[in-house]
């Protein structure tokens, strides 16, 4: 099984004594199940599905009891409780209160220390822009997130989500709707690979190269030679495939890279971003 495999991976986790648990993550190419929040639908619920979206919500992470150890000095002996939710794939809900007395009537003391939390999370998955009908809105999931996985992105984030889609009964329902969500099993951020900078050996080393010739470069424009600068460098690699515009592609190069702020003795603040106005006629590429 998964422990024995573990085991030759790792020996010290199958010693004795060490209570160690696994956790399989399942990605992949999910064929129909791979869906948009919008494609979440009644056929799909209790199945693994494969969401992609952006994440708008991201709220904190809490701690949730699973196991809880209590002592009791009448009998000088550990009692030990687990506790599930609506949310667990291992069994039925238990109760959520602790309790204060074993089944003799002995007062039970609880010893945090000895119990065991879990990190849990909600993040909500909005569908999208690009793949909303036109005309309509996006449409949006929660992602039930725990243990290693919470944490793992922020809202603006781009993301694919493998989960099991549930629907979790109310205490009150009189319409037959229920609430939906998805067991996050394992996220991947998107936005993060695509964001990623994919640098060789050889532009490393132009980078540094260009460094180093920076103060060269700037005694020779301080001189008059102005074609020399590194400003003028980074101007001309700015949209290429534009002629001219040298003085817009310069503001533009000096709003991106940003400034340095200065603080007055005054008590002045200067910030470093610069502001850049462009005008010109509609539809002429601004």
């Amino acid at each position: 099984g998964l422990r024995e495999y573990m085991g030759q991976i790792d020996p010290d986790a199958s010693k004795a004594g060490t209570a160690t648990e696994y956790f399989v993550g399942v990605e992949g190419s999910f064929g129909a199940q791979q869906v948009s929040p919008r494609g979440l639908l009644c056929h799909l619920l209790n199945r693994l599905v494969s969401v992609e979206g952006i994440v708008t919500r991201c709220s904190a992470v809490h701690p949730k009891v699973v196991k809880t150890v209590h002592w009791c000095e009448a009998t000088s002996s550990f009692e030990a409780r687990e506790y599930r939710d609506l949310n667990s794939q291992t069994g039925l809900p238990t109760t959520t209160a602790y309790p204060t007395k074993d089944a003799s009537g002995n007062v039970l003391t609880t010893e945090y220390g000895l119990c065991t939390y879990r990190n849990h999370q909600v993040i909500t998955l909005q569908e999208m822009p690009e793949r909303a009908p036109p005309g309509q809105l996006p449409r949006s999931v929660d992602i039930l997130l725990e243990n290693e996985l919470v944490d793992t992105c922020r809202p603006g984030d781009r993301m694919r989500a493998c989960g099991t889609f549930r629907c979790l009964p109310a205490k009150a329902n009189t319409t037959g709707m229920y609430r939906t969500l998805v067991l996050g099993n394992h996220v991947r951020v998107l936005s993060k690979e695509a964001s990623m900078p994919n640098f060789t050996s050889q532009d490393i080393r132009n980078i540094r190269g260009l460094a180093q010739s920076m103060d060269r470069k700037d005694r020779q424009a301080k001189e008059g030679d102005e074609k020399q600068s590194l400003l003028h460098e980074f101007r001309e690699s700015l949209a290429p495939s534009v002629y001219g515009h040298e003085f817009v592609k310069e503001a533009l190069l000096l709003m991106l890279l940003g400034g340095v702020e200065k603080n007055l003795p005054n008590g002045t603040h200067l910030r470093g971003d610069v502001n850049v106005l462009m005008v010109g006629d509609p539809s002429t590429a601004k």
